[in-house]
């Protein structure tokens, strides 16, 4: 990571921290909500008409992770979503 996006991800933390802290920040907590999705995929495949391999299978499964804060109330609003897959 450049120094000046270290320095820019200090500066928001920081920021997100202060505004965590304040008391009209009880709705970024409150109100937030996190899930957890599982995809799972099957795919089989006849190769009947050629030579050779007869068919192939395969079964995959993803998780999904969401999360959502509230927001603040003010003059400006301040709300946090993140997405891991």
């Amino acid at each position: 990571m450049r120094p000046q996006h270290k320095t820019l991800c200090h500066i928001l933390c920081g920021g997100a921290a202060v505004i965590a802290t304040s008391p009209a920040s009880a709705a970024f907590i409150d109100d937030s909500k996190a899930a957890v999705e599982l995809r799972n995929f099957y795919m089989n495949r006849d190769f009947r008409s050629g030579d050779g391999q007869s068919k192939a299978e395969e079964w995959a499964q993803g998780f999904i992770l969401k999360m959502e804060s509230g927001y603040t109330e003010g003059p400006v609003g301040f709300g946090l979503d993140a997405i891991g897959l």
